[in-house]
């Protein structure tokens, strides 16, 4: 498996899922209906959480994980659990799982490499008759995967989900769910004490509340403010409110909130009093709705439109904020951004806004005098005023398995200088709503402007960009291949293991290639030469999928790409002009950069083998280019050194006996060394030396690094070993050992190592010079010889003896 099995994490969850298949701790929920210790045949939903409270058996659930403290896992099936008798109250630490939304029996539509991202399969509906959680008053942390919370109900605050502990949704769904006071989806009632709300990769729609129909909280408790750390990364919230709503997410307290890579649109708040994100202190109309001026508010790459409010975001001086690469833009009916109470905005108040889409008019958005009189490029805002949404993006896509179900807006190319797209800044969110990386540090030489820089909004735009990638060097051919050998194993393995019968055929497709590479591979070996993978850094294209507005990854791959490589040379640096690279101080020289279709690979060697000096390089420039548009294509530069791999030697046993005078001669001891880091012998360019040799000519390779006192030693050769180790003795041809004393019954171990022809040192290897006398003496019966312990036996009875006599 490449992409849905490595990692610290995925190496982490395979090895809980082989402890699971031996000591399964997890709680399955086998019926849908909603039960309560009356059916010992079935285990629901409510009676697994009642089964994780009491660390035993309830109703028909197995016990989970029993050990004080520790989480429970609860894992649900495909399908709908209606609740009838209330809300849900786990009172201890609990993860409920829905059904996967993986399937690695099928490619991903998004990027084209397995698995696919599917619907959500897992419902838990609370009929309009309840809330779905409640943990406000036991302060339990509850996770969720994968689960849609659908029309829960309540007459006070938090019509899906009251948060007393800490909650965490991701990849799942709140929608439909109503609070008659506030907290339409969701209200925090984290009291003074720092609890966390993560929503990651979900979708919140068509919630309502008066007040906060996503989000509100507790200010107050305890005497103190509440302390809420809000997390909302990769989600989209739509169509929440209403015309009554007097806010969409109402912040106070002592609150910290990262909004990061979402889609907030078509939401409805009031249009005379209401706003979408509300972050201001309130005492003056209500003395608990405070806003804490240690607040922290930092907003990344969100896309913020289409909104209907009095305010999009109203704010006041209270708490720092920090807004980057956000489009806070297209609202309709108010403001974009405004001040309390439409004053000017306090200049001493902490402000950072870099990047961003406003519409810098006072009409639209009010902002800080320092963010609308800097100069500083590096932290510019543009100004979209002059241009309707549609210039900028597309219209709301709906959910697809193109953009992870979840609706977004796509950002268009256009020639006007106020583009959302590669605005020549970093500092974006890593990655963008779809999980894609934005790659915003990376190097392009032959064509600088069209590197790769942040978009403004949720969504990054892929444009076709071969990377420029530095500090390639050679590494060991031996280890090169062994590696292919273990992963194809491993693969091999996983094929016939049950635990990972899920990845069967994703893992069947890898093997078919790692095995075709293997073969390729062997059938091109080169001497110290570099197999760079071209795609690996790059950025694919991104192609508008037939009939649609949605956008998906053209794969990188030899299917998709042509590619192509070229030496450029071999000196100190290269320079451009008129996007063609010239080598300083320097000319090709043997340098060889060729593409290996059947490898997949770029090959970067040296035909005569040679390492690069301290300060030379070797330079490649290699360029991908589409296969169904082939003018569109992009090029990079390959900075390389060649090093010398060293040697490698094998311990080896000898055996020595009294028939031989306990004497080893050993002809050639370079059978047990190889330079096949470097490449295997057939490799070697012509003409070059393999190992150390003396001023004769002669091979000196070896080196004695121990040798046991009592061992004499001779060889066919001697002289100086090369380098740092000028002043000690390298060996050569036939080497002759001897035990000094012909009655040892020791084993006696030489510690060795070997130099190369450009004087690398290997590392150790131990030859074993086994005395067999011992063994005959061990092996052997009746009153013939005998160890130590006999000695010291025999001679207590000796002294027995004269005593007695």
């Amino acid at each position: 498996m490449k992409n849905y099995k490595k990692g610290l994490l995925a190496a982490m969850v395979l090895a809980a899922m082989s402890l699971m298949a031996a000591d399964d701790k997890i709680i399955y929920v086998n019926t849908f209906d909603d039960e309560n210790g009356e059916n010992a045949n079935n285990c629901s939903l409510r009676e697994a959480i009642e089964t994780a409270r009491k660390n035993a058996a309830f109703g028909g659930c197995k016990a989970g994980n029993t050990a004080n403290g520790q989480n429970d896992i609860i894992q649900l099936e495909a399908g709908e659990y209606k609740l009838s008798l209330g809300e849900l109250v786990p009172e201890t630490q609990i993860t409920i799982q829905g059904k996967s939304r993986w399937n690695f029996d099928v490619k991903n539509k998004l990027t084209g490499n397995y698995p696919a991202y599917e619907a959500i399969k897992t419902t838990i509906n609370a009929q309009g008759k309840s809330r779905i959680l409640n943990t406000g008053k036991t302060e339990a942390n509850v996770v969720m995967q994968s689960v849609r919370l659908t029309n829960g109900y309540s007459n006070t605050r938090g019509g899906a989900v009251n948060v007393g502990g800490s909650f965490v949704l991701s990849n799942g769904i709140i929608d439909n769910s109503k609070a008659d006071i506030a907290g339409g989806a969701i209200y925090a009632s984290t009291l003074n004490t720092e609890k966390n709300v993560d929503l990651v990769s979900t979708l919140v729609q068509s919630n309502q509340a008066p007040k906060g129909s996503v989000l509100a909280m507790d200010c107050v408790g305890n005497f103190g403010d509440s302390k809420p750390n809000i997390s909302f990364t990769q989600s989209s919230f739509i169509e929440n409110g209403s015309a009554n709503s007097q806010s969409i997410f109402d912040y106070c307290g002592q609150v910290t909130s990262v909004l990061m890579a979402n889609t907030i649109a078509k939401n409805r708040a009031s249009a005379t009093t209401g706003s979408i994100i509300k972050a201001i202190d309130n005492t003056v109309n209500n003395s608990v709705e405070r806003l804490s001026a240690a607040s922290l508010f930092s907003f990344t790459s969100n896309t913020i439109v289409e909104n209907d409010a009095y305010s999009t975001y109203y704010y006041d001086k209270n708490g720092s904020k920090s807004l980057a690469f956000n489009v806070l833009a297209f609202n309709k009916t108010g403001k974009s951004c405004r001040y309390l109470n439409n004053t000017v905005p306090d200049k001493t108040q902490i402000f950072y806004a870099t990047g961003n889409a406003f519409e810098l008019t006072e009409a639209l958005c009010d902002l800080p005098e320092s963010v609308l009189t800097s100069t500083n490029s590096s932290i510019k805002n543009i100004d979209v005023k002059n241009n309707a949404i549609s210039t900028y993006l597309t219209p709301l896509q709906e959910t697809s398995e193109y953009n992870l179900y979840l609706p977004l807006y796509y950002p268009l190319k256009t020639n006007l200088a106020t583009s959302l797209m590669n605005t020549g800044l970093s500092n974006c969110s890593e990655n963008d709503q779809r999980g894609l990386v934005r790659i915003t540090d990376g190097t392009l030489q032959l064509n600088p402007d069209s590197r790769n820089s942040c978009e403004i909004g949720s969504v990054e735009s892929m444009d076709l960009t071969a990377a420029d990638v530095e500090e390639l060097t050679n590494s060991s051919i031996k280890v090169l291949v062994k590696g292919y050998q273990d992963e194809i194993d491993g693969l091999k393995a996983d094929i016939n293991d049950p635990v990972y019968k899920e990845y069967k055929i994703a893992n069947q497709e890898d093997l078919s290639v790692k095995e075709a590479e293997l073969a390729a591979l062997k059938n091109n070996l080169k001497y110290r030469a570099i197999y760079f993978n071209p795609f690996e850094k790059s950025l694919p294209q991104e192609v508008t999928v037939i009939g649609t507005q949605s956008r998906q990854l053209q794969k990188l791959n030899a299917d998709n790409y042509t590619v192509s490589a070229k030496p450029l040379g071999i000196g100190s640096e290269i320079t451009i002009a008129s996007g063609q690279a010239s080598v300083v101080g320097g000319d090709l020289d043997d340098l060889k950069c060729e593409w290996d279709a059947k490898l997949h690979k770029v090959v970067i060697y040296r035909a005569g083998g040679d390492v690069t000096d301290a300060t030379d390089f070797a330079f490649c420039q290699y360029t991908l280019t589409e296969k169904t548009n082939t003018s569109n294509s992009s090029s990079g530069i390959l900075k390389a050194v060649f090093k010398n791999i060293e040697p490698i030697v094998e311990s080896k046993t000898y055996s020595i006996d009294p028939s031989s005078n306990l004497t080893l001669n050993i002809d050639n001891l370079m059978l047990n060394a190889s330079e096949e880091g470097d490449g295997p012998l057939a490799t070697l360019p012509s003409g070059k030396a393999l190992w150390n040799k003396d001023v004769n000519g002669l091979d000196l390779p070896i080196h004695l690094d121990s040798i046991p006192a009592g061992l004499n030693f001779t060889a066919e050769r001697s002289g100086q070993c090369p380098g740092s180790y000028v002043k000690e003795t390298c060996y050569g041809g036939k080497l002759s050992f001897s035990v000094k004393n012909n009655l040892s019954q020791f084993d006696y171990p030489v510690k060795y190592s070997v130099f190369d022809s450009e004087g690398a040192k290997s590392n150790f290897g131990i030859l074993t010079l086994k005395n067999t006398a011992k063994n005959t003496n061990t092996s052997s019966s009746g009153g013939g010889s005998f160890g130590i312990l006999g000695l010291i036996s025999l001679f207590g009875l000796v002294v027995y003896r004269r005593r007695m006599n």
